[in-house]
């Protein structure tokens, strides 16, 4: 018997359609939005709320860094049976993001010196002052949505986490159009219809707050106290204090790369926009549009799929289960390359039909960026390879490391390289727009070739993925089917693997028998959907790590005591009795079991 694919491929595909809805949902709301305020209110007050956008970003700087690196965080700790320390994670940065939100809020009344500061007082003024007066005045709803969006997904609930994405944008989009076409608010009513959608959707997260599956929880002993009657009481206010800050710590270094991702955006964006119309005009600024769209369709066709690797990756790794994040890569990586492949067939094949679609229908511009597009699409290969080192790395504890991935794809690489191919194409006379399109070829291939001699040389001797080599793990690592026949063997496989690592026969005695009382019990009362089973047993210096995984109903062996009723699993008192400790998490909608027992060594 050997580990199989089933369980994880299994989750992957329950996390998978509703990760890409989320991703599309965002993606297209964002565009869609845009349009209306075009259409409806004109071209200034659509570049009114662009101008405004500017303070949604950094507002929203809190909540995303926290919820991203929170949830992350949470997910690892979640894996490594941590639940207290998760639920510490959530609570802190879920308080920390609403009390900024609430910061923001009160700055409101900030909002025309911030207008006259992002125009120069000039004909947008007032346009940009109105959206960015409600903007920030629903912060504290905004703040709140972008925990709960990363957090549910980790928690058990993808698919509330979809609709919740999804209700959000659609009520966003049907109020922009019933607000900006009834009404006299303006920009104004672009913002709102952004703060409402997120606000009246939250009736959807009902469903994932009455979750029996829900394992992050809400708690206040983080918190400080004014009544302090017992001696002790400083001391144990001064842990809880030590524990808040140390949750706090622990998701916002996880949000790093997030972090740096939105500055150097914003900085990348400022200097090639001031590049891209000094030195090259107008018409060039059209079509690098249009390759930031390409990018924004391949995040929206692809992003969701590596997204996954946040929701399960994280999970997996702090469990240990490495033959389980391989796995998840390795299909990550088939989907995400397949539909990029699809994709790059059409923009090289029909680059006038895709330039087209964003109003460049006819003549040389026509054509200049059509060439364009297709130097450009070069550079999407590697692009998805860095987007997928960044979410992997940022997943399994390396946010060094995806830091330095995010800054290398997002500014630093892109910047001097793009300097140097302006003025190199103006030297030798070549078009300057096809040597810009270069420079983002160039800068992706120089960011993975950086991030992979980084990677040997801090990492010596480990793989891409930086897991423990295979021959170097005193692991038993199985998949059996729910069937009594087969597990049977079990037992005996535990057995020898023991003798092989040189544990005493006593102690390995006990973890075969314990091995098989809880497989039965798995068989017998999982109920239909249990239909797989992996386990794992990891053999340490001084401890036996024996982990199970089933689909099964939901069922908490820690919580049992002797039936009386419908069950007879008196099994699992015998396994409580004999091993040293039981460990038990609902996470990604599996039943995770672990069972730890001391090590003994046979004496020569």
């Amino acid at each position: 018997m050997e580990r199989n694919e089933k369980l994880i491929k299994t989750k992957l595909w329950q996390y998978l359609l509703p990760s890409i809805m989320m991703t599309a949902a965002l993606q297209l709301g964002n565009i869609v939005d845009t349009m209306l305020v075009g259409n409806i209110l004109g071209a200034d007050a659509m570049s009114a709320v662009k101008v405004g956008m500017t303070v949604d970003h950094i507002m929203e700087i809190p909540g995303y860094v926290l919820g991203v690196g929170g949830s992350v965080a949470a997910g690892i700790l979640l894996g490594k049976r941590k639940r207290d320390e998760a639920n510490r994670v959530f609570s802190v940065t879920l308080t920390v993001s609403v009390l900024c939100g609430i910061l923001f809020a009160l700055l409101s009344v900030t909002s025309p010196m911030l207008a006259k500061a992002l125009t120069g007082g000039g004909s947008l003024l007032r346009d940009v002052e109105r959206f960015v007066f409600v903007t920030l005045l629903g912060a504290p709803v905004i703040s709140l949505a972008l925990q709960f969006m990363s957090y549910v997904a980790v928690d058990n609930n993808p698919s509330v986490a979809s609709a919740y994405v999804i209700v959000s944008n659609v009520i966003n989009l049907a109020l922009d159009y019933l607000i900006l076409k009834f009404t006299a608010l303006g920009t104004a009513g672009a913002a709102l219809s952004t703060v409402l959608g997120y606000g009246i959707a939250m009736l959807v997260l009902i469903r994932y707050l009455r979750s029996p599956k829900r394992m992050l929880r809400y708690v206040m002993s983080f918190g400080g106290g004014k009544d302090r009657k017992h001696p002790g009481e400083d001391a144990k206010q001064g842990r809880r204090e030590g524990q808040a800050a140390g949750a706090f710590v622990l998701a916002f270094s996880t949000g790093v790369p997030t972090l740096l991702y939105m500055i150097f955006l914003t900085l990348k964006d400022l200097g090639l926009n001031t590049m891209i119309v000094r030195l090259i005009g107008n018409d060039a600024m059209a079509v690098y549009t249009v390759c930031t769209n390409v990018v924004l369709l391949v995040e929206l066709l692809v992003g969701g799929i590596i997204g996954t690797i946040a929701s399960i990756g994280g999970v997996i790794y702090g469990e240990k289960d490495y033959f389980g994040i391989r796995s998840l890569v390795k299909h990550v990586l088939l989907y995400s390359y397949a539909v990029l492949a699809v994709l790059l067939v059409i923009l090289l094949v029909f680059p006038e039909a895709v330039v087209a679609l964003f109003g460049i229908t006819g003549g040389a511009l026509l054509e200049m960026a059509a060439a364009a597009l297709r130097i450009f699409v070069c550079s999407l290969p590697f692009y998805l390879l860095n987007k997928f080192m960044t979410t992997y790395y940022q997943s399994t504890e390396k946010t060094k490391l995806s830091g330095i991935v995010t800054s290398l794809q997002t500014c630093v690489a892109i910047l001097p390289l793009a300097v140097v191919f302006l003025f190199a194409a103006r030297a030798a006379g070549l078009d300057l727009l096809n040597a810009l399109m270069a420079a983002f070829v160039f800068s992706e291939i120089l960011t993975a070739v950086t991030v992979c001699i980084y990677r040997k040389m801090k990492y010596k001797g480990q793989g891409f993925l930086l897991l423990p080599k295979r021959e170097e793990e005193a692991v038993y690592d199985i998949s059996v089917v729910a069937d009594l026949e087969e597990a049977e063997r079990v037992p005996r496989e535990i057995m020898e693997f023991c003798q092989a690592h040189q544990v005493d026969a006593g102690r390995a005695n006990l973890l075969a028998v314990a091995a098989e009382e809880m497989l039965v019990n798995i068989i017998r009362y999982g109920g239909k959907k249990a239909d797989t089973i992996d386990i794992n047993l990891c053999i340490t210096e001084d401890t036996l790590l024996f982990r199970l995984r089933d689909n099964g109903v939901p069922f908490d062996p820690t919580d049992y005591s002797a039936d009386t009723g419908e069950y007879e699993i008196h099994g699992i008192e015998v396994v409580k009795n004999i091993t040293d400790r039981m460990q038990y998490m609902r996470v990604l909608d599996l039943n995770h079991t672990v069972i730890e027992m001391k090590r003994g060594c046979r004496e020569s």
